[in-house]
């Protein structure tokens, strides 16, 4: 993988650690392979959304759990790395990239960028002050669409139906892809793995209110990772998890079905 050596936090890690999140990767996928969550055989498709350098979709191809991956990144530095990654590791016909916003609306979109940190440049909603001086941040204007729309514009309907897991990472903007993606996510069963972060859906243009009916409208239970591993709940429990991870800085894995 190729990093920006202006990177001192997703970019140090991958050169340090010459991977990323390799074991929860793995665990994540056997989870839900024991569940009956991700189907066997040819064909399945993963969409990686917030794919950043590429590092999930990336280790999901090589490690041939999945045929084809669909990587969504919308921040023009990260991008041009997913496309060389993807590129450097000879996996042009099995990942196809699209430099796109997905969110709850179809045209253009303000996109703030982190400077120095790759893994939180996101879809700018308000210009409060924030924790992590946010409003601070350069912008560009990024093209938006809702996962629907793609779907309905890109993709045969027996590609649709081979999607078997969604990896979400857009820092707090993911109330918007729900429900962009609502009648995708209506009509399937469907394993969304993705952080809860209540600080950033706060600063998402989404109250508390909306993104949880947004979640309750196409799910209906929820797995949160603990020490224990992946544990059950019932899918009102959501709420409670903005109570419990409440700082700037508390995020939760959770995977939504």
């Amino acid at each position: 993988l190729s990093v920006s050596s202006e990177d001192w936090l997703m970019g140090k890690h991958l050169f340090v650690h010459r991977n990323y999140e390799i074991d929860f990767i793995g665990m994540s996928l056997a989870f839900l392979k024991e569940r009956g969550y991700l189907r066997t055989g040819k064909g399945r498709i993963a969409v990686d959304i917030g794919a950043n350098l590429g590092m999930i979709g990336i280790a999901m191809a090589r490690n041939d759990d999945f045929d084809r991956v669909i990587a969504f990144e919308p921040d023009p530095r990260n991008f041009r790395l997913l496309e060389n990654n993807v590129k450097q590791n000879g996996l042009e016909s099995r990942i196809e990239c699209f430099q796109i916003a997905l969110s709850s609306q179809n045209g253009e979109i303000e996109f703030e960028l982190a400077e120095g940190n790759s893994g939180d440049s996101r879809v700018r909603q308000t210009d409060r002050v924030g924790a992590l001086n946010e409003q601070l941040r350069r912008t560009v204007v990024v093209r938006s669409m809702t996962f629907d729309s793609f779907v309905a514009g890109k993709l045969t309907a027996s590609e649709a139906d081979q999607i078997d897991l969604l990896w979400v990472d857009i820092q707090g903007h993911e109330g918007h892809l729900f429900s962009g993606a609502r009648d995708f996510l209506s009509k399937r069963k469907i394993a969304v793995v993705n952080e809860f972060w209540g600080y950033g859906i706060d600063r998402s243009g989404m109250s508390r209110e909306e993104y949880c009916a947004a979640v309750k409208e196409v799910f209906s239970e929820f797995y949160l990772l603990t020490a224990g591993g992946y544990e059950p709940k019932p899918i009102g429990d959501i709420e409670r998890l903005f109570e419990v991870y409440n700082k700037p800085r508390a995020i939760a894995n959770i995977i939504l079905i």
